[in-house]
């Protein structure tokens, strides 16, 4: 009888044991026990008595910059951007290695269990309370608006998931990059810098101050609408009219490849500019020097920083690669 039990029993310890590895993804157990605090770029604490090994990322930028810090069994859900190759420079095999996307949906965030969630400043307000409120640590990372600010972006972040060396490394590596790049453009002279005005599908964009303003300055290409706007930093939008573009007559139109709501006809909008009256004498509609960076590069918000400005750089000055 009692080895009738005893069977029983290990039969039953057995069953529960297979639903519960069905039911959990895979933990990373062997990570060690070493508590630390870090400071988020919203200038929060956050605590933690080991490094998370369930981190869910709400945005495509710290998307990106996970995959380089942490091993892909680490993050239980991506942004709901990954994928997408015009914004995104997740690849499909990451993609599918972690297999989840989620948005800032309260609901779908604590089906995940999270340790870490990872927002930014434009991420609801009520999800991020919400979140903290039950106990999970929600870490808010910068929208930067130049190259130094993304270093700082990746470097806080590496550390909140415990990897900070790996942070500095990956730091180190663009800085080098940058150096390169910036060996090749030095060779063109000052005066031979083009001006470039960039377009969204309502108007033209790059307000003095702002990321790309700064990429196309790294990039060496003039920022025309800098010229014509206020900084970044003064408050209230501002709409460049045609007004202005005519007023600056750039060298090249940048123009927008992302169709992010399925409703934006890319070609549509290229035939739309090159054909509209108040250009027709400007010197990028006569000279044909209408151009298209993805909108991946334009909207970047992690260490492909460096590749944007290369690929700015490749587009407005073919010959200098």
């Amino acid at each position: 009888m009692k080895k009738i039990i005893l069977v029983l029993m290990l039969l039953i310890c057995t069953s529960l044991w297979g639903c519960a590895s069905e039911s959990k993804p895979i933990q990373v157990d062997a990570l060690p026990h070493v508590a630390y605090s870090v400071v988020d770029d919203a200038g929060r604490k956050l605590s933690f008595e080991r490094k998370p090994t369930r981190i869910v990322s709400l945005t495509y930028g710290t998307d990106e910059i996970l995959v380089a810090l942490v091993d892909l069994k680490r993050i239980r859900a991506f942004s709901r951007w990954a994928g997408d190759q015009e914004i995104s420079f997740i690849t499909r095999e990451q993609l599918i290695d972690v297999g989840l996307k989620v948005n800032d949906n309260l609901e779908a965030i604590l089906k995940l269990e999270p340790d870490l969630v990872v927002a930014s400043s434009a991420t609801s307000y009520d999800v991020v309370q919400s979140l903290e409120n039950i106990g999970i640590k929600v870490y808010i990372a910068s929208s930067p608006r130049n190259y130094e600010g993304m270093c700082r972006k990746i470097e806080h972040l590496a550390q909140a998931v415990g990897e900070a060396d790996k942070g500095k490394a990956l730091v180190e590596a663009m800085d080098q990059r940058m150096q390169q790049l910036e060996q090749r453009l030095s060779r063109l002279p000052d005066q031979e810098r083009k001006v470039a005005v960039a377009f969204n599908f309502t108007s033209a964009m790059g307000r003095r101050g702002d990321l790309l303003d700064n990429m196309l300055n790294k990039a060496h290409v003039i920022n025309g609408v800098a010229a014509v706007t206020p900084p970044i930093s003064e408050h209230g939008s501002v709409i460049i009219s045609k007004e202005m573009v005519v007023g600056i007559d750039p060298d090249v139109f940048l123009l927008p490849t992302w169709n992010y709501n399925n409703k934006q006809d890319v070609r549509g909008y290229a035939y739309e500019v090159k054909h509209d009256p108040a250009y027709k004498n400007l010197k990028a509609i006569k000279n044909n020097q209408i151009k298209f960076v993805s909108d991946k590069y334009r909207y970047v918000a992690s260490q492909h920083i460096v590749e944007a400005v290369e690929a700015i750089a490749q587009t407005i000055y073919p010959e200098l690669f």
